[in-house]
């Protein structure tokens, strides 16, 4: 007797608006026409940040992964390369149309292991009506300027903040790092820049005493909801951008987004974000989710449907779109610069296990007065040596 059991696909995002209602919406229709049903769950940010990828191929057929587990992905099996789901053209119009490094950030290897549907980076935002209200002139370029806002503000009823939680401490470290040298701050198979690593510390301890105390615990959606939603925070210089709070309607007050600071060296620090799609090599359905998979990363869905449901694309058509960056305050054409030089953080495996240790000890250094500067970066370096000692050979 014939199954009649529609085909059902499984998928995994992060617990966001900007994640979920734009798969969701392609995905609905997608099923509308192609009959095959598609279920989207959903995780909090730290799961999607730090959780293992071997509890969700097995359980899903299209995965959101972060780009620092690419090196996972590609020696673990759990993930189909890209390269044997689609054409070659449709790779090359992903590569041209990378915002940043985002393709690259999937590249391993010579393939590529999953498509940049969502793009993103650590970038600057403002209250507007805060920010004027206090009478305060030109967004900060430089993070001397910001430490000085951040001095100024410390008792004031609207103050600076900016996510200092282990992980996100860690990403802050490197981006004042790369602000203060360029690029060459950390490289594969060399230490971390001694004296602006430690310079970095001490500014980061420094601006942590004058931010808003949910700066500790907060990470880039606790923040942005808490700054939508009172009045407590009037900038941030250095969060992972979501343009869903630029959205007229999606909040009681909007966000605007600008490029992250400057430092000494004049280069933007900022680490590369972003979501990737991959396909499950555990999946049952592949031919299927392929083609979901395709449809949503394609330039017409992401500068259409996917960009219009309050998503955060990665393809460039809808960065570039002027109806786009309308519906979202100009966040795109404002922060594509800072995407332009986003910092990668390694892909090797062992980096799943090094980001919240080290996160971890860099948080300690900020907050409290247990570790110092120097401490602080000879336990990264040891991190570095014991789970990361093939990020010189494999990038």
């Amino acid at each position: 007797m014939q199954d009649l059991t529609p085909l059902l696909l499984r998928g995994m995002a992060w617990d966001h608006p900007r994640a979920r209602d734009p798969l969701r919406a392609i995905s609905t229709a997608w099923s509308k026409d192609s009959g095959v049903a598609m279920e989207w769950d959903a995780r909090p940010l730290k799961d999607f940040e730090d959780q293992p990828l071997e509890e969700l191929a097995t359980k899903y057929d299209l995965v959101l992964v972060d780009y620092p587990f690419m090196g996972v992905a590609a020696t673990s099996g759990l993930i189909v390369p890209v390269n044997d789901w689609v054409d070659a053209d449709y790779v090359a119009d992903q590569a041209t149309h990378s915002v940043g490094p985002s393709y690259v950030s999937y590249t391993w290897n010579g393939k590529q292991w999953a498509l940049a549907i969502d793009a993103a980076c650590q970038v600057s935002a403002v209250r507007d009506d805060l920010w004027h209200g206090a009478d305060l002139r030109e967004l900060p370029e430089t993070w001397g300027e910001v430490a000085g806002v951040a001095t100024d503000r410390r008792d004031a009823s609207s103050k600076v903040a900016i996510p200092l939680n282990p992980n996100h401490a860690y990403c802050a470290f490197l981006s004042v790092g790369v602000s203060l040298m360029g690029a060459g701050f950390w490289t594969a198979g060399r230490r971390v820049d001694q004296a602006a690593g430690i310079e970095a510390l001490e500014f980061l301890r420094r601006l942590a005493a004058n931010v808003h105390p949910c700066s500790r615990t907060d990470d880039p959606i606790g923040i942005s909801d808490r700054m939508a939603a009172t009045d407590e925070i009037v900038y941030v210089p250095l969060m992972f951008g979501y343009s869903s709070y630029a959205r007229p309607g999606f909040r009681a007050r909007l966000l605007r987004f600008s490029n992250a600071p400057r430092g000494a060296s004049g280069v933007i620090g900022s680490v590369l974000g972003g979501v990737g799609m991959a396909l499950s090599s555990q999946s049952a359905h592949r031919a299927a989710a392929a083609e979901l998979a395709r449809l949503i990363a394609s330039g017409p869905t992401q500068s259409g449907l996917y960009a219009r449901s309050g998503g955060q694309p990665g393809h460039a058509a809808a960065w570039e779109s002027s109806e786009i960056n309308r519906l979202t305050g100009g966040f795109f054409k404002s922060t594509r610069l800072t995407m332009e030089h986003a910092f990668l953080r390694p892909r090797v495996p062992g980096h799943r296990r090094f980001q919240p240790l080290a996160g971890e000890l860099i948080h300690k250094c900020i907050w409290t007065k247990d570790v110092q500067a120097r401490e602080c970066l000879t336990g990264f370096e040891k991190l570095v040596e014991s789970l990361l000692p093939d990020w010189s050979r494999t990038e």
